[in-house]
C-alpha cells in the first residue's frame, strides 16, 4: 500500500471550477509520480480561515501521514511569518512535511 499525502489549498471567489480542478489534479500527479495515495484535499474557501486546515491537522494526525503537498506556500497564508507560523504547527503537531509545488517546478 501506498504512503498517504494529503492536499491543501484555498479556492478564492474568483477561481474557476476549472482551475480548482487543474490544480486538484497537480496535487494529484504530484502524489501518483512520487509514490503517495492523495487521501484528500482540503479546501479552504473563506478567505483568512484556517478551519480547513484545521481539520487537515487533525487528518494528518490520525492517519499517522508524513506529507502535505500545496501548490503554493501562500495557500497558508499570504505572509511569509504567518505561512512560516503555519507550517511550524502542521510540523509539531504531526511531524509531517509540506511540499510545495511551486518549489519543485519553479513557480512563484
Amino acid at each position: 500500500m501506498k504512503p498517504l499525502i494529503f492536499g491543501y489549498m484555498r479556492v478564492p471567489d474568483d477561481m474557476s471550477d476549472a482551475e480548482a480542478r487543474k490544480t486538484q489534479d497537480e496535487l494529484d500527479a504530484y502524489a501518483e509520480t512520487n509514490g503517495y495515495q492523495l487521501a484528500t484535499v482540503f479546501h479552504e474557501y473563506v478567505p483568512g480561515s484556517q478551519s480547513a486546515f484545521t481539520e487537515l491537522v487533525d487528518a494528518v494526525r490520525h492517519a499517522e501521514a508524513t506529507h502535505v503537498i500545496v501548490p503554493s506556500y501562500r495557500e497558508l497564508a499570504l505572509n511569509r511569518s504567518l505561512q512560516d507560523a503555519m507550517l511550524t504547527h502542521l510540523s509539531h503537531a504531526t511531524g509531517a512535511e509540506v511540499v510545495s509545488l511551486d518549489d519543485l517546478d519553479g513557480r512563484s
